[in-house]
């Protein structure tokens, strides 16, 4: 069994590690950011045991590689990617899960679609945004968001979209849309974050996570994805948790 279980809550998690500029005083500093909405006092622990089998090498392609973990339901791809560039990392991601991605692509899609129409009420979006979803559909919604924050949006991640729709032969704008969705539904996120002695090194470890559902089918589809930039503008390495042609 894996460190989850993917049929409970699948955690969509972008994890940074980052060096630290300064000493953080762990033991002088009280936590007066963190809050949990729901009663977790019930919850039972969780026994499941890890698994430390090694990945399977499945292929490579230029600035990737392909493995398996686990296996039966509890199976995921393992991707690294590097690069110089966005697109090296998307042109090899997508050259590695390209029959992945075609499949959940359109998975995914039409349950998003679906789950915001039905729900369009309790989005709590603004009126005047909640009546162009209604009347103009949700794709022009994601393209007009798109546009209020492309200006703010590192242009190597839509540059890491476009390798993937060409590797992949998909839609770009299908996947940008699907990359906005969590702006318009707004969910709520766990997070977390180590530092000083509670880490290797006293690096910082962040964790971000998507808490989607599990109704829709993408569960199927998992890839945790490792990032090795060759370039300083790229960032730090990192690793995502999320599914085939999503990353969050």
């Amino acid at each position: 069994m894996l460190f989850y279980r993917l049929h409970v809550v699948f955690l969509i998690g972008v994890i940074l590690l980052v060096g630290t500029s300064f000493n953080h005083e762990i033991n002088s500093q009280k936590n007066v950011g963190a809050f949990c909405a729901n009663d977790t006092s019930q919850g039972d622990p969780n026994l499941n045991p890890i698994d430390d089998s090694p990945p399977k090498l499945i292929r490579t392609v230029e600035n990737g590689s392909l493995y398996t973990i686990g296996t039966g339901e509890d199976q995921l791809w393992l991707v690294h990617v590097w690069g110089d560039k966005g697109y090296d990392y998307g042109f090899a991601y997508g050259t590695l899960l390209k029959e992945q991605i075609t499949q959940m692509q359109p998975i995914a899609w039409a349950h998003f679609e679906q789950m915001i129409i039905d729900e369009l009420d309790k989005l709590k979006l603004p009126k005047w945004f909640e009546e162009i979803v209604a009347n103009k559909g949700l794709a022009y919604a994601l393209d007009f968001q798109n546009a209020l924050v492309e200006a703010y949006i590192d242009k190597e991640i839509y540059q890491e979209m476009q390798g993937i729709a060409d590797a992949a032969n998909v839609d770009y704008l299908t996947i940008r849309r699907l990359h906005m969705l969590g702006e318009i539904t707004r969910g709520r996120c766990s997070l977390y974050g180590l530092w000083g002695n509670a880490t290797f090194g006293s690096k910082t470890l962040q964790l971000r996570a998507l808490d989607w559902d599990t109704q829709g089918g993408l569960q199927d589809f998992p890839v945790v994805t490792i990032y090795h930039p060759r370039s300083s503008k790229l960032g730090h390495a990192f690793a995502n948790v999320a599914w085939a042609g999503r990353h969050n």
